[in-house]
């Protein structure tokens, strides 16, 4: 019975590092980012027991650095790669969320690396491999944007709170429900990774690698707050005020940032995303 088991678990392992999926070149497209308004949110569903994912996160880097502030990324750890006992006693740092654990699992995404962008499906489905996430930019940083998202955050050092106030107001005529979600993401954590592109970094063990846009928390749960529905009219307006504790977490809050999006409820799709510095 005991070899049975073992054998069971190494199939399932296996499998599961089977799922961890290879990143192909070419990483750069040219884009052009001067037609539209609509802003973008790579989400990057990864783990630090995925081999490939540095490169998904050197993808998703490309593409931002070509447009700047139009593609904001969020890295969401969540599913069997972002485990923290099963890769070694080098990989026991907690990056799971209870929000990205939702929405992965909302989403049924299996394997790493894994993605959406705005949550649209761009052809290939919501959920693509980093190779076609820039088809997906390309078009959504091309259309208008329906909706404001403005971001004002006030941190008091003296008692380490966040104070955020996300509002704006509806740019077109649309019908449906619309929520916002609000999110807090961590630049600059030296964390280990596992790695098998030795031209970008340490393998198979990157031990000091550099974790970027790192999703902590999302200060009104996975689905947000709904804040207009039916039909709404241009200059209809919403302003939603939120607070994050910092004690008890181990986050630098001049490394972190709020990424604010506004989404239909429908289909999940999301009309606009704004980033901000949680201290300037």
């Amino acid at each position: 019975m005991k070899e049975v088991k073992i054998i069971v678990i190494l199939i399932a392992l296996a499998f599961a590092f089977q799922a961890c999926d290879k990143v192909e070149p070419p990483y750069k497209l040219k884009i052009d980012s001067d037609s539209g308004t609509k802003n973008v949110l790579i989400e990057d569903y990864t783990g630090h027991g995925c081999v490939n994912c540095p490169g998904a996160a050197v993808i998703a880097h490309d593409l931002q650095e070509q447009v700047e502030d139009r593609i904001i990324i969020m890295a969401v750890h969540a599913g069997y790669f972002a485990s923290t006992d099963a890769f070694g006693p080098d990989y026991t740092y907690d990056f799971n969320t209870e929000a990205g654990t939702t929405w992965n699992d909302y989403y049924s995404i299996v394997g790493n690396p894994k993605g959406m962008v705005n949550r649209v499906d761009g052809g290939s489905g919501v959920v693509t491999v980093p190779e076609k996430w820039s088809k997906t930019v390309v078009n959504e940083l091309e259309l208008i944007a329906d909706i404001e998202v403005n971001i004002t955050n006030i941190y008091d050092e003296n008692d380490s709170t966040l104070t955020t106030t996300v509002s704006g107001e509806f740019l077109a005529v649309i019908d449906g429900e619309f929520s916002l979600v609000v999110c807090i993401t961590e630049n600059d954590i030296v964390q280990p990774q596992k790695n098998n592109d030795a031209e970008i970094g340490d393998t198979p063990d990157w031990l000091d690698y550099v974790h970027q846009h790192v999703l902590r928390n999302v200060l009104n749960n996975a689905w947000g707050q709904e804040i207009a529905s039916g039909e709404v009219s241009i200059g209809e307006d919403y302003s939603k005020t939120y607070t994050q504790d910092f004690k008890g977490h181990d986050w630098v809050p001049e490394n972190c940032h709020i990424v604010a999006f506004v989404y239909q409820d429908s289909d999940k799709s999301i009309l606009q995303v704004e980033e901000a510095a949680v201290v300037e």
